[in-house]
């Protein structure tokens, strides 16, 4: 039997681990500039953390995407555990625990793997690594602004050229299924239409026996507003006299702070965003690159997650996924850095071999030592 690894995790070789180490570390040293220190959380978090946080009523119907599920597994101690499917909520829980007594604003960020149990289709990802932001503590447009404007500069900063972040808010979307119908189901069903972009199923949905006709319709024609600023006053059109605008106001100051003052990437306003995480309460975004299909990076707001772990505080924040961000450089062209030695050196006197290689690296010369 050769020896391999499972479905879903693969190793990394030499020449890949310099660029993901590269990319990674031109990614964190942007989050730096902006003032976030770095942090690391477990691997594997108590199920109850998990199942906590993700109990709380967002004013909306919950859901995950059917084809994904956290790893859990009982521990020696016969706790249900979890492998991290994202590192929000170990952060959250962190903040609102271990610096429990201590004052905000905090600003931390992170380079962790993640793992995400997916249906049997080869060629899927369970383990992948995420570079990303928390700003506790804060809330507004301001807050929101700075945490877009990481994004973007930290995408650049890895080496993207051609990207765009598209960014509304699920504060619109949850006021409107509030309102148009009492049934859950039919909210969920909604929601996971919205977070495919199945348009189709997104009508069918909202022409259904109990939903209130003008909202429905409402929701309907929300799903397709995308665009520049005067997809500000489309929404407002549309969903303004149902009384159903809520954070679109903020909204509209993010995006305009964001571009008046960052100059990588384009913004989009796209009202279709919904996460398949159900904690965002506000600013949801996705940022996207040609010949990529999935967002390179995602986040939001999350005002009520803490609030699981006792800490009431705003927050929002953001995860990169490194591997999509090597898949967007190379797709446009970039290659990966050169780690082989720059010399190698050989001889007969070991003494003076390990001399030589010793001044070589204390110029910064990478150096490998040849056989006799």
């Amino acid at each position: 039997m050769i020896p391999k690894t499972p479905r879903g995790f693969r190793d990394v070789l030499p020449t890949e681990a310099a660029w993901r180490r590269s990319t990674s570390d031109a990614v964190c040293a942007r989050f730096e500039l902006w003032g976030y220190l770095p942090i690391e959380t477990p691997a594997v978090e108590l199920a109850s953390v998990l199942d906590r946080a993700r109990s709380l009523d967002n004013t909306a119907a919950q859901f995950t995407t059917s084809a994904e599920a956290p790893f859990r597994f009982f521990d020696s101690d016969s706790n249900l555990v979890v492998l991290r499917p994202d590192v929000t909520i170990p952060v959250a829980r962190l903040a609102a625990t271990r610096l429990r007594d201590k004052p905000g604003p905090f600003r931390f960020y992170y380079r962790e793997p993640v793992f995400t149990e997916r249906a049997s289709t080869y060629g899927q990802e369970r383990q992948f690594t995420q570079l990303g932001i928390e700003f506790i503590g804060r809330a507004g447009f301001v807050a929101d602004a700075e945490v877009l404007s990481v994004c973007m500069e930290a995408l650049a900063a890895a080496g993207v050229r051609d990207f765009t972040v598209a960014v509304g808010t699920v504060g619109v979307l949850n006021a409107l299924v509030r309102a148009a119908c009492d049934d859950d189901v039919w909210r969920d069903q909604i929601l996971r239409a919205f977070h495919k972009s199945d348009m189709v199923a997104v009508d069918a949905l909202s022409r259904e026996s109990g939903v209130k006709l003008a909202y429905g319709q409402a929701i309907a024609q929300l799903a397709r507003i995308r665009g520049g600023r005067e997809a500000f006053e489309a929404c407002r059109a549309i969903c303004g006299p149902l009384g159903c605008v809520d954070g679109l106001d903020d909204l509209e100051r993010t995006y305009d702070l964001v571009v008046a003052n960052t100059q990588s990437g384009r913004l989009i306003v796209d009202f279709s965003i919904v996460s398949s995480f159900d904690y965002y309460t506000g600013l949801v975004f996705k940022a996207y690159a040609p010949q990529v299909p999935a967002s390179l990076a995602s986040g939001g707001r999350y005002d009520t997650t803490l609030a699981a772990f006792g800490r009431n505080e705003p927050a929002a924040g953001f995860a990169i996924g490194l591997e999509r961000v090597l898949a967007a450089i190379e797709a446009q062209g970039a290659t990966p850095p050169d780690v082989r030695a720059q010399q190698v050196l050989s001889g007969d006197d070991p003494y003076e071999l390990f001399a030589r290689a010793a001044r070589l690296r204390e110029q910064g010369v990478r150096v490998e030592l040849g056989g006799e």
